[in-house]
């Protein structure tokens, strides 16, 4: 696991200390991502398969998942389907370079994600869809206060 500790910016709620899970087979992809959300007030960190992910929700308290559907192993899906089941209040992005009708109904129904990305995807709308994840993340836990 690596993690990088963004600069602060002006959010509608602090996501200073929001953590985000960049899940991705692919290198390049990750650190791609890192550097696109380096400058976002939250921090990230990044699993390179579903399995090193796990470990990471075990040890480390994560806010969102942003996890890349076709990775050997364990699919994105059947990885946010785990986290919904295990970490409910996670909430859960995914991204795919093979989009179809079938996976984007298997991400809602069964990863049960709060978006659906693909490859290649615009880093600002991913940072905004992150953004907006950890702020309804936010307001979903004061209601329950």
């Amino acid at each position: 696991m690596t993690t990088n500790q963004s600069s602060p910016q002006q959010t509608e709620i602090d996501v200073s200390a929001c953590v985000v899970l960049l899940v991705d087979d692919d290198s390049d992809i990750l650190h791609g991502l890192t550097r696109a959300l380096r400058q976002q007030p939250f921090k990230t960190c990044t699993a390179r398969s579903a399995e090193e992910a796990m470990h990471v929700l075990k040890a480390h308290s994560v806010d969102l998942v942003v996890s890349d559907e076709n990775m050997p192993g364990m699919c994105g899906t059947k990885f946010l389907s785990w986290v919904a089941e295990n970490y409910p209040q996670i909430m859960r992005i995914i991204l795919t370079g093979q989009p179809s009708v079938d996976s984007a109904l298997n991400a809602i129904n069964e990863g049960r994600v709060y978006r659906y990305f693909t490859k290649p995807c615009d880093t600002v709308e991913l940072a905004l869809a992150i953004h907006y994840g950890l702020e309804e993340k936010h307001l979903e836990s004061e209601k329950k206060s």
